[in-house]
């Protein structure tokens, strides 16, 4: 079950950076650094909003029209189910109020699924595919499990 480090501090909504980490006795991995808030919206969501979806996996594939690649939420998700399958503790934590401080954190920590020059998810975890709706015809239980398998596979490459 992961940790929300701080989720009232500041009060939420709140705009801002946050990170996921994965937590042994001795080990600490930065698996993810997001924002929340870097574009004005009507209903303005906030760093734990963002945590608590990626925690969900709320989101499977989003790349429209093409549906051919996964979600950053199901990534995220995913990776934080592996760590824990691993007997890691996995910790959320609102790290700024500033969502432009992003890439800063991103270079200091150097999370796993992000490139270290960008704040991208790396390609390979989106696990692209050349055919059309190839993840959204796939958004059953059995597909959740083969883009996870995939996942974990990478996932193990890294941990090892």
């Amino acid at each position: 079950m992961a940790i929300f480090q701080n989720p009232n501090d500041p009060i939420q909504p709140q705009r801002g950076v946050y990170g996921w980490y994965a937590k042994s006795a001795n080990t600490m991995i930065t698996i993810y650094i997001g924002e929340a808030g870097k574009k004005d919206s009507l209903l303005p969501k906030g760093t734990l909003f963002r945590g608590v979806s990626e925690l969900q996996r709320n989101t499977f594939t989003s790349n429209s029209p093409d549906y051919n690649s996964l979600d950053t939420d199901f990534i995220v998700g995913t990776a934080l189910k592996f760590f824990e399958e691993k007997g890691f503790t996995c910790i959320w934590k609102h790290l700024s109020n500033n969502p432009h401080d992003e890439l800063k954190f991103v270079i200091e920590q150097k999370p796993i699924l992000q490139n270290g020059y960008n704040t991208n998810i790396k390609n390979e975890f989106r696990i692209r595919t050349n055919e059309k709706h190839y993840w959204k015809q796939r958004k059953s239980q059995t597909g959740i499990q083969e883009a996870q398998e995939k996942l974990f596979r990478m996932l193990e490459l890294i941990a090892n």
